[in-house]
């Protein structure tokens, strides 16, 4: 086969497959596998799996005249082909789950009752533990088999059901519900496993995704979280303050790292407290840099701001153990709106920034 022939192959089986996930997923991966699009691909799938199983059945007992047991299994298929319409439009797997689940556990205990095709319905009940624990959970999932058990023992020991007609064992009954007792408890092992495991990797994942936009050092966002929050902000008009620590390499190599730590996180902690509103926003920006992000305020708001921290931070006296000191800020201000964007406003506050510092550090520049 030539390269261009496996490419055209390639090409259509990944058409195939990408058109079969759209049908499971109904639409709904734009946000990425969440709990939500995955529940939606799993009921999906099991309503499919449905009407593939229910509708050639129901066909084949009309076929051999059991006309209400056919009936019956097609009226499932035509349920789940309908659940999977719901589905695609509104993504409810909630109600959808119950519109899988409900019908399910009665065509159980007629298939139990009537003996379905041939004495074979009571080999299907072995398929509801693990829906009912997906789709409801370990707590109410496994209230509804105990009564779905009792149904079961209610239809094969008190009812007249067909039981007898098709020559089985005296013991089936009872072997019918030990075993499926026991799919009941190995499925709750595995839903309850799932389940920790689930949540611990959600865990997990917001630990990372905080992470990823925080300083680790200070609690605020990084130059990312920032960046992100700053892109997605709706307000029309943003001052950004530029900030950086002046000499601070000299507190480094003085004192050692470990007070140029504490001296940072001791400058969030002042940054934080002085923000005018609970909207602003405070990242370090890298090093010894942070950047403020002020709404809702006047150019020269913002710089009697920017004055009035600055003065803060260099009449705070630093104490760590045995050793106190003092340090100096130096400030760029830019303004981010319609004309100016984000990545412009940077670096104009940069520019100012250092400029501030050519001027001789200790003070604020926004022009």
């Amino acid at each position: 086969m030539t390269d261009s022939n496996k490419q055209a192959n390639n090409k259509i089986n990944n058409k195939e497959k990408s058109s079969l996930l759209t049908f499971l997923y109904v639409g709904s991966t734009a946000n990425g596998f969440s709990e939500d699009t995955r529940r939606v691909f799993i009921i999906n799938l099991f309503a499919s799996v449905g009407v593939l199983f229910t509708f050639p059945l129901g066909i084949v007992s009309i076929w051999q005249g059991k006309t209400l047991l056919g009936c019956s299994l097609l009226a499932i298929a035509v349920l789940y082909s309908l659940n999977h319409i719901y589905l695609r439009h509104t993504h409810n797997h909630k109600l959808s789950g119950d519109f899988v689940i409900y019908p399910l556990y009665i065509l159980m205990i007629y298939l139990v009752y009537t003996g379905g095709v041939n004495g074979t319905g009571h080999v299907w009940v072995y398929c509801i533990p693990a829906v009912a624990l997906f789709l409801h959970g370990m707590k109410r999932g496994l209230i509804e088999l105990a009564f779905f058990t009792l149904a079961l023992i209610f239809v094969m020991y008190f009812m007249d059901s067909r039981f007898s007609e098709f020559g089985y064992h005296e013991t089936l009954k009872s072997r019918i519900l030990f075993s499926f007792i026991v799919v009941v408890f190995l499925s709750g092992i595995y839903e309850y496993s799932m389940s920790r495991f689930n949540q611990e990797l959600k865990e997990t994942t917001t630990k990372l995704k905080l992470y990823a936009y925080t300083d680790p050092l200070t609690g605020l966002f990084n130059r990312r979280g920032m960046l992100q929050r700053l892109e997605l902000s709706a307000e029309k008009s943003i001052y950004l303050l530029l900030a950086d620590v002046d000499f601070f390499k000299r507190i480094n190599d003085e004192y050692g790292h470990d007070v140029g730590d504490y001296a940072l996180t001791q400058l969030a902690k002042i940054f934080q407290e002085s923000l005018p509103k609970e909207d602003d926003l405070v990242a370090r920006w890298g090093g010894e840099e942070f950047l403020i992000a002020v709404c809702g305020q006047t150019e020269f708001e913002v710089f009697e701001f920017a004055e009035t921290l600055r003065q803060r931070v260099a009449s705070y006296e630093f104490s760590h153990l045995d050793l106190r000191f003092h340090m100096t800020l130096s400030f760029g201000i830019a303004v981010m709106n319609n004309t100016t964007s984000l990545r412009e406003a940077i670096t104009l506050a940069d520019n100012r920034l250092y400029q501030a510092k050519r001027l001789g550090r200790n003070q604020t520049c926004r022009a």
